[in-house]
């Protein structure tokens, strides 16, 4: 990893998390017609070798410039999301987490291509999580005043210029325009 792109914080899980991902899983299998089979295998050993690896795949990484994600055993996930995309950190808790003292964290981002009202990654029972959510906002908004203060000096005076000359050629498109209607 280059320098650049360094890790600053290395989020931690709740062991309880696996019997949050047993519980949880269960519960599916049960509302499910098909799943009221595969329950006793469930609970008798699949389940608790399933949660365990996928408990042992957990990995998110706060880098300088990025949040890394990397979940699941089975089926894998490898997420890289940007800090200055990152819009929201939403800690949310449903009745089965609240009373395993967990959190959900969901991260919503700018120019996210999923379903509305869903978020771009979700991660569930992170030791500390409003910790957590600090520090990558603080992280997020140290990286954005660094790039805009950049941003900034390297235009200065030669940006307002440019904004005049981008509207005058949008005056001339629409003037130009304007006439072809008329023709």
């Amino acid at each position: 990893m280059s320098e650049d792109h360094k890790t600053i914080y290395e989020a931690k899980f709740h062991p309880i998390l696996k019997t949050y991902l047993l519980v949880y899983t269960a519960f599916i299998l049960l509302i499910s017609v098909a799943g009221i089979v595969i329950i006793p295998f469930w609970l008798l050993g699949l389940g608790a070798y399933y949660c365990g690896r996928y408990f042992e795949s957990l990995k998110c990484n706060v880098t300088t410039k990025t949040l890394e994600i990397k979940k699941g055993w089975f089926f894998r996930v490898e997420k890289t999301i940007p800090l200055d995309k990152i819009q929201d950190l939403t800690l949310k808790e449903g009745p089965l987490l609240r009373a395993l003292k967990l959190h959900q964290i969901e991260i919503e981002t700018a120019g996210q291509n999923v379903q509305q009202g869903s978020s771009d990654a979700k991660l569930i029972g992170i030791v500390n999580p409003r910790e957590f959510r600090k520090f990558v906002i603080k992280q997020r908004d140290a990286l954005s005043e660094h790039s805009s203060g950049n941003l900034l000096e390297d235009q200065g005076e030669p940006n307002n210029k440019l904004l005049v000359q981008i509207r005058d050629s949008l005056k001339n498109i629409e003037n130009l325009l304007n006439k072809n209607k008329s023709v």
